[in-house]
């Protein structure tokens, strides 16, 4: 009897191995096809601009590839050009999704406070239109707003009586960055604030029935209560914003295409201009590769400075 059970004890733990090995390569094996699509179709890609960034590639100089080191990122120091171009993007990317996060709280308080029941769900799904509208469209449709002689914004002026503040909106290299910055808000608002709704929703109402009766007004309950209890909403929504916004390249390339004379140039459209316009691609690659590692480093910091809490 012994025996037997010696012998079957062995038998045991070797099939429970091979079940766990099993229970492994399943989860490896599903993922693999993911896996590797993802390489292929984001990682080649990288890699490809990064070998690039090293070479002088530029078909109006010259044919083929010519290596040529760290010169196109020594450029990059050198080019006069970046300075404004940073610039700009700090002030797009910044002020648009300040001016979203205020927009969106406000409307999200109204919508969540003032509005309950059957508004509160019609207004939220009236509210994602801006978000769901395609770029371009969207991009055209204030195009034609800031259209100097008919647009509606200058048109609306003249009827209350401030003509004088009536000029071509995109035309102007004090008021271009702005105007498209005031259509990246109306776009990009609605996102964040429906992220806030949802984050609102799981806020237990007792809470600030707690908070009432401690005496605590409207505002205290938005400051003590609402804002600490969204922060993982908010660093969520928020980072999505302004690495959509640094990276955004439609809405400003269809508006005003940089212009004008660079007055709206971000980094993408910089990135653009040199590859396509000037056809410096080994430069443009590394432009790219320097905005890949803003990015990055950037998120990071932001992340680091709300605190590892907000991500719990």
């Amino acid at each position: 009897m012994a025996d037997s059970l010696t012998g079957t004890l062995p038998a045991v733990a070797t099939s429970r191995r091979r079940r766990r090995g099993r229970d492994r390569f399943v989860p490896v094996a599903m993922l693999a096809p993911i896996t590797v699509v993802s390489a292929v179709v984001i990682g080649f890609p990288i890699l490809f601009v990064i070998a690039e960034s090293f070479f002088d590639v530029n078909p109006s100089r010259h044919a083929g590839w010519e290596f040529a080191g760290l010169e196109n990122y020594f450029a990059i120091a050198q080019d006069a050009e970046i300075g404004p171009v940073l610039l700009n993007s700090a002030v797009w990317t910044f002020g648009s999704v300040a001016l979203q996060f205020v927009l969106a709280f406000a409307a999200a308080l109204v919508v969540r406070e003032a509005l309950q029941g059957r508004a509160w769900a019609w207004l939220r799904a009236a509210y994602i239109i801006p978000w769901a509208t395609p770029i371009i469209v969207g991009a055209m449709a204030w195009r034609w707003l800031y259209q100097p002689q008919f647009g509606l914004v200058n048109s609306v002026l003249q009827q209350i009586g401030l003509g004088d503040f009536a000029h071509a909106w995109l035309s102007d290299p004090a008021t271009a960055l702005g105007a498209v910055m005031v259509t990246n808000v109306w776009r990009g608002f609605p996102f964040i604030m429906v992220m806030l709704l949802s984050g609102m929703a799981a806020i237990p109402e007792e809470v600030y029935e707690a908070a009432k009766v401690d005496g605590a007004g409207a505002m205290q309950r938005v400051f003590w209560i609402t804002l600490p209890m969204l922060r993982p909403v908010i660093l969520l929504s928020t980072l999505m914003s302004l690495i959509w916004t640094f990276n955004n390249f439609g809405l400003i390339y269809v508006m005003t295409g940089g212009g004008p004379d660079g007055a709206s140039d971000i980094l993408t459209t910089f990135v653009y201009k040199n590859a396509f316009e000037r056809f410096d691609f080994g430069y443009a690659s590394a432009l790219s590769v320097f905005l890949f590692v803003i990015v990055s480093a950037g998120s990071l910091l932001y992340v680091r400075a709300l605190g590892k809490d907000a991500l719990k």
